[in-house]
């Protein structure tokens, strides 16, 4: 019996040995670096967004970029004078333009580098961080910030020719600057140089409506401060005065959209009129239905359309978009 029960003590005993968490045994630790894996995380937590091109998969990518670099980029760049009295826009107007060629490649090798890193980054493993790897991808993503500097360098002077075209003072010129700045980042980040398109046009309209909601914006408050005044029975618009002030409204809509229609072909103003259901209808025609009567092709009909809309918007004046909004 003695010798069952030392059997059965040992045996419970190496149970408990076995089975017990070895608290006092330190857990091994990451052969990787914190700041690789911190650096990996960070890269893995995010997507990178790029417009797609077909030459990106070809095998032989890299001689297609170089034959794209234009020769202009390695000679000595020549900066603009600087602007007599206006020292702030001068400023900002010193990087040259872009000319057409330079335009496509740096759209074209922006997206081609954020292509690559995205590509990469999907081969991030945070088990197994792999220092190069990470390397190569933040090198693409500084590459392809410095690409877009380069663009938006390029294009400043658009900014600075819509927002004088909306005011005359100094200050509100630098504000309207400033606002312009987000909206032609972001069409330089969507912006798809292989459809043909120039970028100014494609960025203008994004640029000019918002200096115009700004305007509109400083113009309510202006009004706000300028007009408060204690409420009281004599001052509460009644329902009558109400209907006249909505009716004047989409009277003012009504002829500044004409004022505008005015401006295009009669064949533009057809298609536009038309398609967006401006002679009453109570919703726009198709594009078939457009050309067949016109006697043109559906696609003619969409580049009318397009091409007509752009000119809407590039003639738009700050009363007029204020009307229609």
């Amino acid at each position: 019996m003695a010798g069952l029960r030392s059997a059965q003590k040992a045996c419970k005993g190496f149970r408990e040995e076995f089975d017990s968490p070895k608290s006092s045994t330190p857990r091994p630790k990451s052969r990787y670096p914190k700041e690789l894996i911190d650096r990996t995380r960070h890269l893995m937590e995010r997507t990178i967004e790029f417009v797609p091109h077909s030459d990106f998969e070809r095998p032989d990518v890299i001689q297609v970029m170089r034959k794209l670099r234009p020769g202009s980029l390695d000679q000595p760049r020549v900066y603009a004078r600087t602007e007599p009295g206006v020292a702030f826009v001068s400023g900002l107007v010193q990087a040259p333009l872009l000319s057409h060629d330079e335009e496509v490649y740096w759209f074209t090798w922006m997206n081609f580098v954020k292509f690559r890193a995205e590509r990469n980054r999907r081969l991030l493993d945070l088990s197994h961080p792999d220092r190069k790897l990470v390397a190569r991808i933040e090198a693409d993503i500084e590459e392809a910030l410095q690409a877009r500097n380069h663009i938006v360098q390029g294009n400043v002077r658009l900014i600075i020719a819509l927002a004088k075209k909306l005011t005359g003072s100094i200050e509100e010129m630098s504000d309207l600057i400033s606002e312009g700045m987000s909206p032609l980042i972001r069409a330089v980040e969507l912006f798809d140089i292989s459809l043909g398109n120039r970028f100014s046009t494609y960025a203008t309209w994004a640029i000019r409506n918002q200096m115009l909601r700004y305007l509109k914006r400083a113009r309510n408050l202006l009004d706000i401060s300028a007009g408060e005044e204690s409420p009281s029975l004599e001052n509460l618009p009644d329902r009558e005065s109400a209907t006249l002030t909505t009716e004047a409204a989409q009277e003012m809509r009504m002829e500044a959209v004409r004022r505008l229609l005015s401006s295009l072909s009669e064949r533009e103003r057809e298609i536009v009129t038309a398609r967006f259901a401006l002679d009453g209808q109570p919703i726009g025609q198709s594009l078939a239905d457009i050309a067949g009567r016109m006697g043109l092709s559906k696609e003619r009909v969409r580049q009318i359309a397009l091409s007509s809309l752009t000119k809407l918007r590039e003639s738009m004046s700050y009363d007029e978009f204020e009307a229609i909004s």
